[in-house]
């Protein structure tokens, strides 16, 4: 799951305004959003064919993932990242300096890099472009201002528009995952979670989120906070029913419901809470049909 630095000033949430379109409709006004640092099949090839054969297969592999790789060849593909931006009309590179995985949301800050001296490449391992290979390619980079679409993609590998978000004069942005969820849930989609990637940037340029890794890490932090008295045992059995940890957070909610039950019993029986608020309050109880009896009443 992607993770970086937390971002300060929290307080900029509010200035980040969230469209939420249907599909992939564009947003009128400033910049078009910019793509990722792969290179198409059809480029790659014809300017690893002026690369010597030794170098070839490593080029390549470079310029068709968008990704520096540790080699002999680094003059070679360095010269193939200049010829394939003189081959492309595609001159500006979103990239991300900085990303927060959050309980509830994803928030970023994304920049774009353009007027490159050749094609940016990322560093090895990194899902998004960073500043330091956009300085090495020459690049200029500026904050981005714009639109960025949210998609998530299904297990077939096959990718879903969900909505354009835009980030604002700071290029910030936070997507809540609860705003994705209910616009797949109100197309009949299920859930975010059924998912397997929910991606932010057309492609998937700014963040890939592994959806199945955000569950997990979602789950440890619910039981987490449980442990500390700060949350729903019931409620975590709901949320993560597959989770390892759902039985025993279903036994520790039972436990606190019949705790719960044993109070108001102990209130009934001390004239603090009456017998007919009692049954309303609890359809199923051990302690109902001794409730029942002070209020008149007898169980089915």
């Amino acid at each position: 799951m992607p993770r970086g630095k937390r971002i300060g000033a929290p307080a900029r949430r509010a200035a980040v305004s969230l469209l939420l379109v249907a599909g992939c409709a564009s947003v009128g006004g400033t910049s078009r959003e910019p793509g990722r640092s792969e290179l198409d099949p059809q480029t790659t090839a014809a300017v690893v064919a002026r690369v010597p054969e030794s170098c070839r297969a490593e080029v390549a592999a470079a310029l068709t993932t968008g990704e520096e790789m540790a080699g002999s060849c680094a003059v070679m593909r360095d010269r193939a990242a200049r010829e394939a931006l003189a081959r492309r009309r595609l001159r500006v590179f979103g990239m991300v300096e900085r990303t927060t995985v959050r309980l509830a949301s994803v928030a970023l800050v994304v920049s774009q890099a353009y007027l490159c001296r050749r094609w940016p490449l990322r560093n090895a391992g990194e899902s998004a472009l960073e500043i330091g290979p956009a300085r090495a390619a020459g690049c200029t980079v500026r904050r981005y201002r714009g639109p960025l679409t949210i998609s998530v993609r299904e297990a077939n590998g096959a990718a879903l528009p969900v909505m354009t978000a835009r980030s604002d004069d700071d290029g910030y942005i936070e997507v809540m995952f609860a705003d994705i969820d209910s616009l797949l849930r109100a197309r009949g989609r299920g859930g975010l979670m059924t998912f397997t990637e929910l991606q932010v940037g057309r492609d998937g340029w700014a963040v890939r989120v592994k959806l199945p890794e955000l569950q997990a890490q979602l789950a440890e932090w619910h039981a987490t906070w449980i442990e500390q008295g700060r949350g729903s045992p019931g409620l975590f059995a709901a949320l993560h029913p597959q989770d390892g940890a759902a039985g025993q957070m279903r036994v520790r909610a039972l436990e606190a419901t019949i705790q719960r039950q044993a109070a108001d019993a102990a209130a009934v029986d001390r004239g603090e809470l009456s017998a007919r608020r009692f049954l309303e309050r609890h359809v199923w109880s051990p302690y109902r049909s001794l409730v029942e009896q002070k209020d008149g009443r007898s169980s089915p």
